[in-house]
């Protein structure tokens, strides 16, 4: 994860929590670029009864929806991973906004979607109680539609490459077709 924010820290003790917070967001996003199980384990922030709305996907309740969702993503889109890129954090109460790019990325770590995000999480000691992200839904579609078209040409092609050179190997040709000449005896 790159970020250029950093908790805002001061002297006081309201403060202090703040930053808190903020690390404990920062932490949370960091999670998802590690691996799949990082990214499912990390939505343990979340309380049972916490709402996680991404308008204008419907509303998730708990982690365990949450979990159930990123699985679903990952059976779809190849979702593996997501490295996020904060620009800008910051807090007030029990409330912090966060202004991110999130990429997500497949297991080979090809880009599935490159999206901006503002979200903005609200706590409850030291767990998120509700959840709201903002983004452009035609727009990430738009994006996962092509990069998948790209992914699944790039596969496809790989393969035909793949299974093209062992037939070649398979029939003793040379891939222009023509049968291999057999080693010359040096008697």
């Amino acid at each position: 994860m790159t970020t250029q924010a950093k908790p805002t820290a001061t002297a006081t003790n309201a403060d202090a929590t703040i930053a808190e917070r903020e690390q404990r967001v920062i932490e949370f996003f960091t999670s998802w670029s590690e691996s799949f199980e990082a990214f499912c384990d990390s939505f343990a922030l979340l309380t049972e009864d916490c709402v996680w709305d991404q308008r204008p996907i419907p509303r998730l309740i708990g982690p365990q929806q949450a979990v159930r969702f990123l699985k679903l993503a990952r059976a779809t889109l190849g979702l593996v991973t997501i490295d996020v890129e904060i620009l800008h954090i910051a807090s007030a109460g029990q409330i912090v906004h966060v202004q991110r790019v999130d990429r997500l990325r497949r297991a080979d770590g090809s880009l599935i979607v490159a999206a901006p995000v503002a979200g903005v999480l609200e706590f409850h000691g030291e767990r998120v109680i509700a959840w709201r992200e903002y983004f452009d839904l035609a727009e990430f579609v738009i994006q996962a539609l092509a990069t998948s078209c790209l992914y699944v040409a790039r596969r496809s092609a790989q393969i035909a490459r793949t299974t093209a050179m062992a037939a070649v190997r398979r029939r003793g040709s040379t891939s222009s077709g023509l049968p291999t000449a057999a080693p010359a005896d040096d008697q």
